[in-house]
């Protein structure tokens, strides 16, 4: 369930194409000049998070931002433009004092990767994904992602891959 706000807007589901390779996707900036797409099979919802519901816990690795309360459900939220390199969000020049979490969940597990905010939902051809090449990213950043695509503007999406960044959460 996607909660609306302000940074959010519903668009129109658009349907798949004959051969069935579309795939949808939630849109979101990951630093100033970059975006992420996350599949929306792998999403469970949307929610607006202010970072006073968030419980600090210590000896946990930087990128870890806490537990909060989730309909009476602890859940991890994780800074993902802090885990993928990028400042983290607490040393950021404009520190926001909110954000969104994606909610994802694995094994049962229910975690919020927490970014700036959420733009809109897209279609891409699955068969359409590019490969990072070895000089385009370094290593660790890589391994976060399946691949990008090209919007239309002609600026690489990268595509999080959500399970790589869960178990990088559970090897902690």
């Amino acid at each position: 369930m996607v909660q609306s706000n302000d940074s959010f807007r519903a668009l129109p589901i658009l349907e798949n194409s004959p051969q069935g390779n579309n795939q949808r996707f939630l849109r979101f900036p990951l630093n100033g000049k970059v975006n992420g797409l996350l599949p929306l099979a792998d999403l469970r919802g949307v929610i607006q998070v202010a970072l006073t519901e968030i419980l600090p816990v210590p000896q946990t690795a930087e990128f870890l931002l806490g537990i909060m309360n989730w309909r009476g459900e602890a859940i991890w939220i994780l800074d993902l433009a802090g885990l993928l390199g990028a400042t983290h969000w607490c040393r950021r020049e404009n520190v926001r004092n909110s954000g969104m979490a994606m909610l994802v969940q694995v094994q049962n597990q229910t975690v919020g990767l927490l970014v700036e905010q959420v733009n809109t939902i897209e279609v891409y051809d699955s068969q359409e994904r590019l490969a990072i090449s070895a000089s385009m990213l370094p290593a660790r950043l890589k391994s976060f992602l399946q691949g990008y695509f090209m919007d239309a503007q002609g600026s690489p999406l990268m595509l999080v891959d959500t399970h790589t960044v869960i178990q990088a959460l559970q090897s902690l």
